[in-house]
């Protein structure tokens, strides 16, 4: 039996019942279009083979009510804990000002499935809206400053699915940690963590977005994010895989309104036989709009990373500005990193550049830091460092900046001097 066959059947068996008109849509859009393959040519590097020993995908376990310890919360900050896809305690949160908790059917209902998550490289997010515990719809408004965290415990597969509005002319900083432990020993069969986000952004608002994805070496991590950027609005992405035994990330941002503009600063660091794999497609829909992406990626070991940035820019979207800067590093005799720009234009009136490399450590670099006293793992680990603080640099605040460098720095084949960290 495939793995859509076994999604299906295990959707079926855990509600018998009628489900939800957003389930159901997401089980039919899965039916009548299947899951992604390597033959898609977004999912070319994806390891979507590791989807194939999940033992199960349906939750079949009550939801952990032991709640293992966390990282600090972020000063400032209000946080939402989920454990196992359930809201942790299990009684409703305290208020947090200017955060309000939609009907998620209502909020849902508020667009139909885009062609991205009906048949698009978002058909994997639709798992995670069939098997999501307690989904969540937020809206956010005024000034915000919000953590939404995610455990998973060893009891097997955990999805998410939430739908956040950003209310016109609001300034949010939004943070999102994934957490996944182990797997019983002796088991060898890995867990899934599932992620299903929507975004929509409102004319004049500013979002900064900091991703932080850390999960245990055999967990199955996989990401769809959708997000809309309406008029004047400003759209600024910070993301850092650093985990899992393979990783997927999907990303859509359509920049639907004038003058509306995403910032992405994304950092995926591999080692040993994990592959991270991450696809980031922009929208440029309307005049004056601005998209500026930058990847950073290591790979170790035997570890696979791989990006590809598509850039569409429509006919109308005139007076559009469009940068990318991909670049990988390879660092183990079998590491591999595979790295696509790809800017399809669509109309005269743009400012647009693209450039992608991949290599090793530089040994001219290498050979000036051990002249100078520099001993070899230290000279090694400064200049990773140096080649992924352009991105990790963007992250704010200090604290998590700190958090994102310790979890970079664990998958990298040396670990950087506690001082760089800092």
């Amino acid at each position: 039996m495939n793995v859509l066959d076994r999604v299906l059947d295990e959707f079926a068996a855990q509600r018998p019942e009628q489900p939800s008109a957003a389930r159901a849509a997401a089980a039919a859009a899965l039916r009548a279009n299947g899951l992604p393959t390597r033959r898609d040519e977004n999912w070319h590097y994806a390891n979507l083979r590791a989807l194939d020993a999940v033992p199960k995908f349906a939750p079949s376990m009550p939801p952990n009510r032991t709640l293992p310890q966390l990282p600090e919360a972020l000063d400032g900050f209000s946080r939402f804990v989920f454990l196992d896809g359930c809201r942790y305690p299990a009684q409703p949160q305290p208020a947090f000002a200017r955060v309000t908790q939609l009907p998620f059917e209502a909020a849902v209902a508020r667009d139909s499935l885009s062609a991205f998550a009906a048949n698009g490289d978002g058909r994997l997010g639709l798992t995670a809206r069939l098997f999501a515990r307690e989904p969540l719809a937020l809206r956010l408004d005024g000034d915000v400053s919000l953590e939404l965290l995610s455990f998973a415990s060893a009891a097997g597969h955990c999805s998410t699915d939430w739908v956040i509005d950003i209310a016109a002319n609001a300034r949010v900083n939004l943070v999102e940690r994934r957490l996944a432990a182990s797997a019983p020993s002796g088991t060898n069969q890995p867990s899934i963590d599932g992620h299903n986000l929507r975004l929509r952004i409102e004319p004049g608002a500013t979002l900064t977005h900091t991703r932080l994805q850390q999960t245990a070496d055999d967990v199955v991590h996989h990401d769809t994010l959708d997000v809309t950027v309406s008029e004047r609005a400003a759209y600024r992405l910070r993301q850092v895989t650093a985990g899992g035994a393979s990783a997927r990330s999907s990303l859509q941002v359509q920049l639907a309104g004038r003058d509306a503009s995403f910032d992405l600063r994304a950092v995926t660091a591999a080692r040993d036989a994990q592959v991270a794999d991450a696809q980031y497609t922009i929208l440029h829909d309307a005049p004056g709009t601005r998209s500026d992406q930058l990847f950073r990626g290591i790979a170790s070991d035997r570890a696979h990373v791989a990006c590809s940035a598509d850039v569409l820019v429509a006919a109308t979207a005139t007076g559009a500005r469009v940068h990318q800067s991909l670049r990988g590093l390879i660092d183990g005799k079998g590491a591999e990193v595979d790295l696509r720009p790809r800017l399809t234009i669509n109309t005269n009136e743009i400012q647009a550049t693209h450039g992608a490399t991949t290599g090793r450590l530089d040994e001219d670099l290498l050979f000036y830091l051990l002249a100078r006293g520099i001993d070899e793992p230290g000279a090694r680990s400064l200049l990773k460092w140096a080649f992924l603080g352009e991105a990790l640099g963007a992250i704010d605040p200090p604290a998590l900046r700190r958090a994102a460098g310790f979890a970079a720095a664990a998958r990298l084949s040396d670990a950087p001097a506690q001082e760089l960290l800092q």
